[in-house]
């Protein structure tokens, strides 16, 4: 057998041919990612295929790798696309002195790839939905991230004009996609818009907008709005250019809103055809958005052998520190893994302890218990994200063999 390790940069990669007993076969060169130089890689892989068993074998590394991978799949090369961190601790014994370049680390790749040949996953990007759906999920993540420091700047920017009236509106309503806020400052974006009217006028006015945007037409809020206008100091004046800022802010706001429910209503669309998609969404404190975002974050779950190496995968085991009679009194979790799953399932956390007693009770439950053994609130709900990892991969699985997927 013959392992092709490939040690992936942004646009070239590091090729090393090996064969068991760390026999180079090829010693390491460059390649750029472009058709000239890899077509070359594929024919000399087929030949070496004609006498061996031959693998190829990179780390994963965010998208660099992607369109070496796919290129090699679509020649029909088996590829195998490896956690970077697995490499490096199967290989710390090889390299004490922990040098690192780019011919070592592909030699390190093959070793790993020869070491553990009948383990390795193939890669496989064809109709992969979870691939879809994570790439989506990130979209809507650095959306809804990019969204957030917007709206930051225009709170700024309306406390000057508007002193607390960003505290009387609700947020962007993903269900429905409406922003009360947006439509509210298209008409009135400063003080003096409210208070030029009589309270009865500005109600009436805000009635009348209310029923347009489809809004309910709450009297009284109008009329705190407008006591609150009547006794605000602004700021800055209210001019064209004070005005048309204001706009700015809220076209980029409402651009930001239509990427997120396009990109919401795609990730459902996929994430619809998976069979853990319903059950994920009855766990208690996920919702349409937190439900997707799992699933996507997670991918197939039949990937890993039990519920351990998941948790280990969300980075949520303890660091443990010990040596000698000394023993750390606080280990921290890794956080080794991906942050975005760690805040979705967070989000989960604080939406299950805000809201009643859901009728999926079970990681409710565990978090009021570990709160009662004294734990921080936050220890607490990073203990129930471990918990609540632990349920989903039971389900999941007990669902994926239910439906004869799974062994």
């Amino acid at each position: 057998m013959i392992c092709v390790g490939i040690d992936v940069s942004k646009r070239k990669s590091t090729v090393c041919f090996m064969a068991p007993g760390d026999k180079i076969i090829r010693r390491p060169f460059d390649v750029k990612h472009t058709k000239e130089e890899l077509q070359p890689l594929v024919d000399e892989i087929r030949v070496q295929a004609k006498y061996d068993e031959i693998k190829v074998v990179m780390e994963s590394t965010g998208v660099y790798h992607l369109s070496i991978a796919y290129f090699l799949q679509q020649n029909g090369i088996f590829v195998s696309v490896v956690n970077a961190l697995k490499v490096a601790n199967s290989n710390k014994a090889e390299n004490f002195r922990h040098t690192k370049t780019d011919s070592i680390d592909s030699t390190n790749i093959a070793r790993y790839g020869i070491a553990y040949w009948a383990k390795l996953p193939q890669f496989d990007l064809n109709g992969d939905k979870y691939f879809l759906l994570k790439r989506l999920c990130d979209a809507y993540l650095n959306f809804s991230e990019e969204r957030s420091r917007i709206l930051l700047q225009l709170q700024s920017q309306l406390e000057q004009t508007m002193p607390g009236i960003f505290d009387l509106f609700g947020g962007f309503d993903i269900n429905s996609g409406k922003d009360k806020l947006l439509d509210f400052l298209e008409r009135y974006c400063h003080i003096e818009d409210i208070i030029a009217k009589s309270e009865a006028e500005f109600v009436a006015s805000y009635r009348e907008w209310a029923k347009e945007k489809g809004y309910r037409s709450n009297e009284s809020k109008a009329a705190t709005i407008y006591a609150q206008a009547k006794n605000g100091i602004p700021s800055i004046p209210n001019n064209p250019i004070v005005r048309e800022t204001i706009m700015w802010y809220v076209g980029l706001l409402r651009r930001a809103d239509e990427a997120l429910m396009a990109s919401l209503t795609r990730m459902e669309d996929i994430a619809k055809d998976l069979p853990e998609y319903e059950l994920v969404g009855e766990m208690g404190g996920v919702g349409r958005v937190t439900g997707v975002a799992l699933i996507a974050q997670i991918g197939d779950v039949r990937r890993f052998k039990n519920k351990h190496p998941l948790i280990c995968f969300a980075g949520l085991t303890p660091s443990i520190h010990e040596s000698g009679k000394f023993r750390a009194s606080q280990n921290h979790i890794v956080k080794k893994g991906p942050a975005r799953l760690r805040k979705v399932l967070y989000q989960v956390m604080m939406l299950l302890v805000m809201h009643k007693i859901p009728k999926d009770d079970a990681v409710y439950r565990f978090i009021k218990k570990k709160e009662a053994e004294g734990k921080y609130k936050k220890v607490a709900k990073v203990a129930g994200m471990a918990k609540f990892l632990r349920i989903y991969y039971g389900r999941v699985m007990h669902l994926y063999r239910d439906l004869g997927l799974a062994a």
